[in-house]
């Protein structure tokens, strides 16, 4: 049997806005002893790459790290990987963004460690077919690619001993095959299993080679690795089994194999991702149908030959599949095309650097990391493309007072929304679906206080009822792919899913009945035909819209208005309801307005409720209350320093409840708050022919 050629490659990565005591937890549980073990042993030889984002934290508050990189580059023993620097899923990216994200890795790599970058690491190896010419325009010569995508366009598990090129008008790339059996026994299994499983495949191979190219944080960070891979010795044991197999198994870099080794051949791969993923991007029904064959087929003995024909979705149905990810993508699209329209002169590094780094690929997903989920992830990455856009719009507006109003496809769902902006407000309406409000910024400050998420049904949750509580799963070192872990207790209890969107301006006609629980839960009744159906633009100003919609309550037919307006250099919307009962009867029935905003914390000080002149100051978020004779409302987010202040022009009543979700991340189910829901109620008592009016406005600033 020829020699193994073995190339090990390590990918760390924390997103942008994650909290520094995960940054700091991974470093110590992962990163940093990963790097001081292979240094133990000198004749270990890897590849390493790092992304930009967790890279800006390590300079600031772990440089330590870079300093352990460059030892180990020169002993010799590290070839760095590029890629985007900010780690986003690269074929979504306009093309100019993708070439100026590799291109900032090249650079930062160049400076802080002298080396020049020939390889690249693929956020989630997210693949589409195109990107090899935009990989060989920005300089890239080879990355890993998971087998997956190499066994669903034909190739046999056997033939993926070596690499291969691929080209897109421009090239060729070399594509490593990342062997998913090594990517499960390394470290969930002794080191021996992976030294077996070479072993097996190379017997018929004239240059084998093998790539297992994964997550650092497998090696600490994910749940009960730490003792098995750092307190047990597996990484250690590791390392001295390759260092006695030395005759046997050579380990190289990638960019050594690619020199040294010969291509297997030409290949021209389908869009994918590894396995998982496929699985993960699957709509709720579709995904449990396509679990349970798995786990049937893997029953079988010729499991691995049936494997590359069975195949999960494609990830950009993520953009389907959630709206939040689609407007965050399209919001993305937007601010790069406000940056590319400004004349060279006016373009510059700094300026584009935030637009760059909310193209950070966490919060544009889900799967069994918290991803969408994470309200955090999400306000960082919105925050970013917000400023972004406040400082490119202040440049080509040059600071004047103005107000443009859009009516376009902002979301490319074939309707058009209406897009508002000044210098300090973003409110962004679809007329299509209730005519509802979905994007709702203090541009100063680059808050979008509608970063909220709409709860609806994941295949995992049929899991729950099997999960273990932390600390109680019996296997020791469980791949993250296979641990079922719960934060808390009976979880499922706190599983709701909501009937509409958990936007602003949602119009309710709910009837006498209704409660507060039904409200928070998602499931009150609706009586009126408003609440989910289009809405007619009935006039456009330069300074407002009007939405009309002639729909029915109960069977009473109902004329329904709503105006929105802002004004120049302030962060006010100034909303007035008409209602005209055109049918030839009275109408009695609630009405309600449900206005959400997603302030990030629901027992903290820093977040915080209150009514002035109500008695009631400073309230939690995560608190649940019906209040009477309401006119005055406050919410502020004092850690992030904005105030949303409602004020009516006459009493309401108020239900405010906190809008909690049940998600998997790699810790296990947890429940988080998203959102505080209000709904601002009057009672309506029309006769034929009879008009109503209320008017508030909702001011935005500094708190």
């Amino acid at each position: 049997m020829a020699k193994i050629s073995f190339a090990l490659g390590i990918h760390n990565h924390q997103p942008v806005g994650n909290f520094d005591d995960v940054f700091e937890q991974a470093y110590d549980q992962s990163y940093r002893p990963f790097l001081e073990t292979a240094l133990d042993h000198p004749h270990i030889r890897f590849t390493l790459h790092t992304s930009g984002c967790l890279l800006e934290w390590l300079e600031k508050h772990q440089s330590g790290y870079l300093d352990l990189v460059a030892k180990l580059i020169e002993r010799k023993q590290v070839e760095l990987l590029g890629g985007a620097f900010f780690e986003p899923i690269l074929p979504i990216l306009p093309r100019a963004d993708a070439l100026e994200q590799i291109a900032r890795m090249k650079q930062y790599l160049k400076r802080r460690f002298g080396v020049t970058v020939r390889g690249a690491w693929l956020a989630e190896r997210v693949w589409e077919p195109q990107l090899a010419d935009v990989l060989s325009e920005a300089g890239v010569e080879y990355l890993p690619l998971d087998d997956d995508h190499f066994l669903s366009t034909g190739h046999r598990l056997s033939d993926l001993g070596g690499y291969f090129l691929t080209e897109a008008g421009r090239g060729p790339v070399a594509l490593f095959p990342i062997h998913k059996r090594l990517r499960y026994t390394i470290p969930f299994e002794e080191p021996e299993a992976s030294l077996a499983y070479m072993r097996e495949h190379a017997q018929s191979l004239t240059q084998p080679l093998f790539v297992m190219a994964d997550d650092g944080e497998k090696f600490g960070l994910w749940p009960k690795t730490y003792d098995w891979v750092y307190e047990k010795g597996w990484l250690h044991r590791f390392f001295e089994m390759l260092e006695k197999h030395a005759d046997e198994v050579e380990l190289v870099t990638f960019g050594e194999a690619r020199d040294k080794i010969a291509p297997a051949g030409r290949t021209y791969l389908p869009t994918g991702s590894y396995f998982e993923m496929g699985e993960w991007v699957l709509p709720p029904k579709s995904g449990t149908v396509f679990e349970s064959y798995v786990k049937e087929f893997k029953q079988r003995k010729d499991w691995e030959e049936l494997r590359p024909f069975l195949k999960g979705g494609f990830w950009r149905y993520y953009l389907a599949r959630y709206e939040e990810v689609n407007i965050l993508h399209k919001k993305m699209l937007r601010t790069s095309r406000k940056y590319q329209r400004l004349s060279t002169r006016k373009r510059n590094r700094n300026l584009q650097t935030p637009i760059l780094r909310g193209q950070c690929n966490c919060p544009y997903w889900h799967g069994v990391f918290g991803g969408l989920y994470l309200p955090h992830l999400r306000h960082a990455v919105w925050k970013e493309l917000l400023l972004g856009e406040y400082e490119v719009d202040n440049v080509s507006h040059r600071g004047r007072k103005w107000i443009d109003i859009e009516h376009s496809d902002f979301d490319l769902d074939g309707h058009a929304e209406l897009l508002i902006e000044n210098a300090y407000l973003n409110a962004y309406l679809s007329p299509h679906r209730g005519g509802m409000l979905f994007e709702w910024d203090y541009r100063p400050r680059g808050y979008n206080l509608l970063n909220t998420l709409t709860r609806r049904k994941e295949a995992y949750h049929s899991k729950l009822a099997l999960a273990a509580t932390e600390g109680a799963a019996d296997k020791e070192t469980a791949s993250i792919h296979d641990l079922i872990l719960t934060k808390e207790p009976n979880l499922d209890k706190a599983l709701h899913y909501d009937r509409w969107p958990r936007a602003a301006l949602l119009d309710h006609f709910h009837g006498w009945n209704s409660t507060i629980d039904q409200f928070r839960d998602g499931t009150m009744a609706d009586y009126g035909t408003y609440l989910r159906e289009p809405y007619d633009l009935a006039e456009m100003f330069t300074d407002a819209v009007s939405l009309k919609r002639r729909g029915t309550v109960g069977g009473t037919a109902l004329e329904l208005t709503k105006t929105i307006r802002t004004i120049p250099g302030k962060a006010v919307l100034e909303i007035r309801y008409h209602l005209h009962n055109v049918a030839p009867h009275e109408l009695h029935s609630p009405f309600g307005v449900e206005w959400n905003l997603a302030m990030q914390a629901p027992d903290s000080s820093q977040h915080t409720f209150s009514l002035p002149g109500n008695g009631v100051s400073n309230r939690p978020l995560g608190e649940m209350e019906e209040h009477a004779n309401v006119q005055d409302i406050l919410l502020a987010d004092k850690h992030e320093g904005v105030s949303a202040h409602f004020q009516f022009n006459g009493p309401i009543r108020l239900w405010r409840v906190p809008i909690e979700s049940v998600s998997l991340s790699e810790g296990g189910f947890e429940r988080i708050f998203q959102s505080v829901a209000l709904l601002f109620q009057w009672e309506l008592h029309l006769a034929p022919g009879a008009e109503w009016e209320r008017t508030f406005t909702v001011t935005l600033e500094d708190a």
